[in-house]
């Protein structure tokens, strides 16, 4: 039935399907691809204290790290192009006995990712996630991890940020705190949706 309803279709082995897609994304021009950034925090320039801060400094090329068709500045990631983008954070606290006491026991563990655009000076909360958490002097050791993500429709010029409560208590592997963005399609132009 499925195929009275498609008509019929023709396979084609890996080598033909290759070579009409990913074959032909890899051989396109970087000016050519698809914007996407994977980031990863610069454990050397964490902010201290307890208090919201902006993360500012991550890395682009570094490990894991990656930027292609944006731009990062002071800790923004910018989108260069048009589209609807799929965001994700992944933000790790964790606390050893060895690093000291904690000042509180019980702590808000929170993850901000702001749009702002350069245009229009404000922001927006795109996400957020997060935990109170009681983490007792009597444990070795303490562990919570927040990961969100969501897709976007995006504009040139807009920037994309992480705000973090705690900041002293990141987790500064590559793989525990990170965030990042690609774009998954074009947005289709309709006059009458001018915004």
């Amino acid at each position: 039935e499925l195929q009275h309803i498609v008509g019929p279709q023709r396979f084609m082995g890996v080598p033909a399907m290759m070579e009409g897609s990913l074959f032909d994304l890899a051989q396109r021009g970087k000016s050519e691809m698809q914007p996407f950034a994977h980031l990863t925090i610069d454990a050397a320039n964490i902010p201290k204290g307890s208090h919201k801060v902006s993360l500012s400094s991550w890395y682009h090329d570094r490990g894991w790290a990656k930027i292609s068709n944006m731009t990062l500045n002071n800790g923004k990631l910018r989108v260069n192009q048009d589209g609807f983008y799929y965001l994700y954070a992944n933000i790790c606290f964790r606390h050893h006995e060895t690093s000291g006491d904690l000042d509180a026991k019980y702590l808000q563990l929170m993850v901000y990712v702001i749009k702002t655009s350069i245009k229009i000076p404000n922001y927006q909360n795109l996400m957020k996630g997060g935990s109170t958490k009681y983490w007792s002097g009597n444990s070795e050791f303490h562990f919570y991890s927040i990961n969100v993500g969501g897709f976007f429709k995006l504009r040139a010029g807009e920037e994309i940020s992480v705000q973090v409560s705690n900041p002293f208590l990141l987790d500064p592997d590559q793989d525990a705190t990170y965030f990042g963005a690609f774009k998954v399609r074009d947005i289709e132009h309709d006059p009458t949706q001018e915004n």
